[in-house]
């Protein structure tokens, strides 16, 4: 790189740190102050909004408490209650009229009242399920609800079903009082309920739950009869008790709310006074009658509640503002489609859409605290808050806004620190490029100047034009193209000299070099020689054939020579020219060392054992190595080598059908029926060594089809495989194995490509002998 790009990124980067350093401050600091803001501000909508909801829940409590001991109610309730039980007698219709008016409730339900129900039930409701057929009930329905001239919705409008009866009496004295109430207020119903037999027996709005009993009418499973149970069962004059938002069928299955305490009277309990809650009025709470921007929540700020079941209990302000993109929402969150289309058929996500975040999880534990995490949207949002304090529910409530939309000012101070920083930049980048080329353009005419001396132009004119740092440079340079001229003068006579002593040098080379070729092709020579003399040694495939009835050998030298061997003779013991005994004789041994060392031993140990069979006609096998370990220590050990040699001799004795063997070291194993039977083998060696004790004669017990092998340890030493490791013993004793029912001459092939798969590229480390007989 040249000095003038470097000079002027040197100067670029300064810049680029040092405006990078005061921007990452800036930004920071700017952040985490507009972060603070905003937290405080989303903290103090949450204790607004809680202390608004709380006291809201107080007031219901104190209203349903205050209009439970209001006279006109307990008067109500006792006339209501009255008459609710007298309406039979009172009306005294026939069998006939009794029936046509319960078909003709039963016919308005199917029209009216299923359809509606079963969109937004995910098990279909039937008939039964939604209806009580006690006669009081049925004339009760069929007056202020079937037969009400009023659609669906505005049933609170009829005053009186124009009968004689005390309940309607009852009703035009009472209802209007408890409707407007109910209006007033904004409850979506008010429940007058006999404490004995949980008959409804009066409500403002006449839905499919009125007349019905919650002890054992088709209600007596939802959150209002667990309302009332509550109040039946205490003896508390004040106690209240409200039930959370649920699913509840004469609602359409929409999730409500109750609030329920008794009514007494001198004492004496004589009825439950239920509220169903009142939507509309906690919606305007938590969404400021949905004027977000008005109070500083900007466009995507929010406050909702949050149960225990983790699903909101007031409306989105996305579903309220955009249902579009908020249904699309739902949808690509993965929110279950029968839930989304519930959302849709009510237009309310109360009860229904699923909020489990951050924020929701620690607010149900009791945390109160303000974090920055994704929303039930999966955007990313700064969040305040806290568990609500209000008997009976187990709420929380959130306060929060779009963490995108809380720091757009610092995203814009960021981009102006951005484009004043790429100003800067340029500026920057400019002004380091004059100055640079200022301080290189001297230098990069000395650069000039000393590429020419480089290519050989001495004579070429050195500047030392100025008396700066780079103008004394020159000079030193230009006394340094002088040196340079006189030292090639020098050198020119000095190459002259050095040109003769390198030539003569290099004839003494090529003598020597020949002279060691020559010395290494006579030792080659010799190896592939002695190779020679060792193959002659050993027996050939003709021979062993004629005296086995089925082999392998594999021989695989480390080297051109071998130290391994395996070596075999035949004894014919004739009386007055009659066979008396036919031997036959095989030795797979491993003589010390390898290459040439180790040939040199195993001609000896032929030699030493051809002596023990032929010449001293020694027959037992132990007898033979006890007589060549004699031999060795006597040539060899006398001053202190422990030369020789491990390995098995074994006797065919085919006139006694017998084999008998002696083995040092090297145990051969023999194959039977997919079995390995391992023979037995003197721990010492045919040599000198720790132990001198006669060796072992072993009789093996064999049958037709049985299998012998005999190995020297180079197959199981040899490192290879994946990790570099030895062979082992017992895995080539299981390779044996699995390929024992194979011919023997496949099994030498198989052996052969199995050692040279594990070996790889790794050199081999011994001679390798492996022998089997199959008998």
């Amino acid at each position: 790189m040249k000095i003038g790009l470097k000079l002027a990124i040197t100067f670029f980067l300064i810049a680029f740190l040092s405006m990078s350093v005061i921007g990452i401050i800036s930004y920071l600091r700017a952040k985490h102050s507009l972060e603070k803001q905003s937290f405080d501000r989303l903290t103090a909508f949450r204790e607004l909004k809680s202390g608004q909801i709380e006291d809201y829940f107080q007031l219901i409590n104190d209203q349903i408490v205050t209009l439970a001991e209001n006279p006109t109610v307990i008067s109500a309730m006792k006339e209501f209650e009255s008459g609710f039980n007298k309406v039979a007698n009172e009306i005294n219709l026939s069998d006939r009229e009794f029936n046509a008016i319960k078909e003709r409730g039963d016919e308005y339900l199917k029209k009216e009242f299923l359809p509606r129900l079963n969109k937004n039930l995910q098990v279909k409701a039937t008939l039964n399920d939604e209806v009580t057929y006690d006669k009081n009930s049925v004339i009760l329905t069929d007056l202020y609800y079937v037969n009400n001239p009023n659609p669906i919705g505005e049933k609170h409008i009829l005053m009186s079903a124009h009968d004689q009866s005390s309940y309607t009496k009852a009703h035009e004295k009472y209802h209007k009082i408890l409707k407007d109430f109910a209006e007033k207020f904004g409850y979506y119903d008010i429940f007058l309920i006999d404490p004995a037999t949980g008959n409804i027996v009066y409500t403002v709005y006449k839905e499919v739950d009125f007349a019905t009993s919650l002890i054992d009418g088709p209600y007596k499973n939802t959150n209002l009869a667990n309302a009332f149970n509550a109040v039946a069962k205490s003896e508390n004059e004040h106690f209240v008790n409200q039930v959370d938002f649920m699913p509840y069928h004469p609602s359409y299955n929409a999730p409500s709310a109750f609030i329920a305490c008794p009514i007494y009277d001198n004492g004496e309990k004589i009825g439950v006074l239920a509220f169903q809650m009142p939507i509309d009025k906690i919606n305007d709470i938590m969404t400021n009658k949905q004027n977000w921007n008005n109070v500083g929540l900007g466009n995507t700020g929010e406050t909702y509640i949050v149960g225990e079941d983790y699903k909101i209990r007031n409306q989105s302000r996305f579903l309220i503002e955009d249902s579009v993109d908020y249904f699309k929402m739902l949808s690509d969150i993965g929110e279950d489609k029968k839930v989304i289309a519930q959302i849709k058929n009510y237009h309310s996500s109360i009860g229904l859409q699923t909020v489990k975040t951050t924020g929701t999880e620690e607010a149900l534990k009791g945390v109160n605290d303000t974090k920055i995490f994704p929303d039930y949207r999966g955007v990313s949002v700064l969040s305040a808050y806290k568990p609500l304090s209000i008997p009976d529910m187990h709420w929380v409530l959130m306060s929060e806004i779009d963490e995108e939309e809380a720091f757009e000012q610092v995203t814009a101070l960021r981009n102006n620190i951005v484009v004043g920083f790429i100003c800067l930049l340029l500026v920057v980048f400019a002004v380091s490029y004059v100055v640079s080329k200022q301080i290189t353009k001297p230098l990069n005419e000395l650069t000039f100047e000393a590429l020419e001396l480089a290519n050989g132009n001495l004579e070429v004119e050195v500047k030392t034009a100025g008396k700066d740092e780079i103008g004394m440079l020159a000079s030193s340079f230009k006394k340094m193209q002088a040196s340079i001229n006189k030292l090639i003068l020098d050198l020119k006579d000095i190459n002259h000299s050095l040109e003769d002593k390198v030539k003569e040098r290099t004839e003494e080379v090529m003598k020597q070099k020949d002279l060691i070729e020559e010395k290494q092709k006579e030792i080659v020579d010799s190896i592939h020689y002695a190779r020679r003399i060792q193959t002659t040694i050993l027996p050939g495939n003709e021979y062993l054939g004629k005296n086995l009835p089925d082999f392998f050998v594999l021989f695989k030298p480390q080297s051109i020579v071998s130290g391994d061997f395996y070596w075999a003779t035949r004894v014919v013991k004739k009386v007055d020219d009659k066979v008396v005994g036919e031997r036959f004789y095989l030795a797979v041994c491993d003589s010390t060392g390898h290459g040439v060392p180790g040939a040199f031993m195993s001609i000896l140990n032929i030699s030493f054992l051809n002596e023990a069979i032929n010449e001293k006609q020694i027959e037992a096998p132990n007898e033979i190595l006890d007589y060549v370990r004699k031999r060795l220590i006597k040539n060899l050990s006398h001053e202190g080598g422990q030369d020789g040699m491990d390995g098995t001799v074994i006797c065919f004795d085919k006139m006694k059908n017998t084999i008998t063997y002696a083995s040092a070291h090297n145990a051969p194993i023999m194959v039977r029926d997919k079995s390995i039977i391992e023979l037995k083998a003197d721990k010492m060696p045919i040599g000198k060594g720790i132990k001198t004790e006669p060796f072992t004669l072993h009789e093996i017990d064999h049958k037709k089809g049985d299998t012998i092998y005999f190995y020297t340890d180079g197959f199981a030493d040899q490192f290879g495989g994946p990790k570099g490791k030895k062979f082992k013993y017992k895995t080539l004793n299981a390779l044996l194995l699995e390929n024992s029912e194979l011919p023997l001459n496949e099994q030498a092939e198989m052996l052969l490509n199995a050692f040279t798969d594990w070996k790889g590229q790794l050199e081999q480390i011994d001679d390798v002998c492996v022998f089997a007989v199959r008998l």
